[in-house]
């Protein structure tokens, strides 16, 4: 735990680049040029196990206490995405700003948060604090979680599109997102109303990144059954069959990825 924390305070992030560092599951920190730090969808707890049954099956990588956080992303209310055994600990971090879903503004208020500590936006609407421009973006994860969204982050000129949990809806994510991106981060568990690893793929010969990085395996046994959903191995297998511009990438659990954007 202690080396990640040190790794991310110690990487010195350059000029028109970001640094992305793989938490596991659904979970990014992104550090940008600026030294600011950017968390999103980290499940850092066991809180899945406690309230659902659904036991980890890779520790986590990082304290919470040493995730200093400027601003605190959840794509929706879902544990593994809104983890509420966290959300204390990252909050008494008082320059720690929370932005979320709809579905997640009960949770803050429950956890008592103040109203100038959190920001809900909902798809097309954005909001934005010392340079970063967040913006919702349309993502359907059915009746499990009718008010999640993708998320589209940019930073310095760099835009990184987290998909969130969502089925494949190419069309309706096309028009909503209306932008070009360098980095997209997707899931490829193809269950519980997300993506199959040939899904991701394939919404990422619509929405064209520059990079695409898998997400959403190896966290729960739920999420690699039925013959090789969720192996990032069967990713890398569709994966090869790009378009040229889309570079993809699986990350590690604690491994880091700079990415500087094209002049």
């Amino acid at each position: 735990m202690k080396y990640l924390s040190k790794n991310i305070e110690d990487t010195l992030v350059k000029k028109d680049a970001v640094v992305l560092f793989f938490l596991g599951q659904a979970g990014f920190c992104i550090k940008t040029s600026s030294d600011q730090m950017i968390v999103i969808d980290a499940y850092l707890s066991d809180a899945a196990e406690r309230l659902f049954g659904f036991r980890r099956m890779i520790p986590a990588i990082i304290d919470p206490k040493e995730l200093e956080a400027d601003l605190f992303l959840s794509t929706h209310s879902h544990i593994d995405h809104l983890d509420l055994d966290i959300i204390p600990i990252i909050a008494k971090h008082a320059p720690t700003f929370f932005v979320g879903a709809p579905d997640c503004r009960e949770y803050y208020e429950e956890m008592g948060l103040k109203q100038n500590r959190f920001a809900i936006i909902d798809e097309g609407e954005s909001f934005e604090k010392s340079g970063v421009k967040i913006t919702g973006v349309y993502a359907d994860h059915g009746e499990l979680a009718p008010k999640a969204i993708g998320l589209l982050v940019e930073i310095d000129g760099i835009k990184i599109y987290h998909v969130g949990d969502t089925c494949y809806r190419p069309e309706e994510i096309k028009e909503s997102l209306k932008s070009e991106v360098d980095i997209m981060i997707a899931p490829i568990n193809g269950q519980y109303g997300n993506m199959t690893a040939l899904e991701a793929c394939q919404l990422s010969e619509v929405v064209k990144p520059k990079i695409l990085i898998p997400s959403h395996y190896w966290m729960f046994l739920e999420h690699v059954s039925k013959g090789g959903v969720g192996d990032p191995a069967t990713f890398l297998e569709h994966s090869s069959k790009l378009s040229k511009g889309t570079k993809p990438l699986v990350m590690a659990p604690g491994e880091k990825f700079e990415y500087i954007k094209e002049k």
